[in-house]
């Protein structure tokens, strides 16, 4: 029995000392110490198959999804760009004054005959000068049409009792303009109100209260003691919106 136990003392020693030290006792130890442990090495090396064929093919799949990945970020980038290039460039739903023309010169004058306005023909005029300042022309129709009815108003101030008219588009208050008509900027034509307006809003709004929105715009320019603040912006926002989602019959 003690021969025995010394004899399993005497392998455990050697079992322990050939894992250590594979090859401290030669080809039979290291073949022993396999034999022990063959269930725990072939799951070591299953394990490390698997991991290399992972490898392998998980890599070149992945490259495969990363190449269409970015071919459909590409594809997206190119019609994203296509859209933007044929999108109108001010859709519905956006009021900031500061943007290109939505309505053409013939559009304006369409606009204005619907409403038999004097101001009919001086299409071009909106167009040119909304363009020189970088304002869209449909603001400033939209707030002719709210202060005079695009100028056929009765009640309008700007209707002289001879017919004619003070050609003030925006009902512009007279502020020591070198003509006025009672409290109103009184023009020698359409266009020289039209230009005034455009100037107005420009330089005392835009540039000089950083205001860039109807919404900013309205409270000061028709404040709440005398208008209708929230009438006046949503009518001008309805109108430059129904121009620019359906057009001008």
């Amino acid at each position: 029995m003690q021969a025995d136990r010394a004899e399993g003392d005497l392998a455990r020693v050697e079992h322990h000392y050939s894992l250590q030290h594979p090859l401290a006792f030669g080809p039979t130890s290291l073949s022993r110490s396999f034999q022990l442990h063959r269930p725990g090495w072939m799951v070591v090396i299953f394990v490390a198959s698997v991991i290399t064929i992972l490898l392998a093919f998980g890599g070149r799949e992945g490259a495969l999804l990363s190449n269409w990945g970015a071919e459909r970020i590409e594809r997206g980038s190119v019609n994203g760009l296509s859209s933007a290039l044929t999108a109108p460039m001010r859709p519905a739903g956006d009021y900031v004054l500061r943007a290109p023309p939505s309505l053409t010169a013939e559009q304006i004058d369409r606009i204005l005959a619907t409403y038999s306005s004097p101001a009919t023909g001086t299409g071009q005029s909106w167009y040119n000068l909304g363009l020189e300042r970088g304002i869209d022309p449909a603001y400033a129709v939209a707030f002719f049409i709210h202060e005079s009815t695009a100028g056929t108003a009765q009640g309008w101030a700007g209707l002289k009792p001879d017919g004619s008219t003070t050609h003030n588009v925006g009902n512009i208050i007279c502020a020591g303009y070198a003509s006025c008509y009672g409290r109103f900027r009184d023009y020698p034509s359409w266009e020289a109100g039209i230009a005034d307006w455009y100037r107005l809003i420009d330089v005392e709004y835009l540039n000089g209260r950083g205001h860039q929105t109807v919404a900013d715009i309205i409270p000061v320019y028709a404040p709440a003691f005398e208008n209708d603040v929230n009438g006046y912006v949503n009518v001008v926002q309805r109108l430059v919106d129904q121009w620019r989602s359906h057009g001008v019959p």
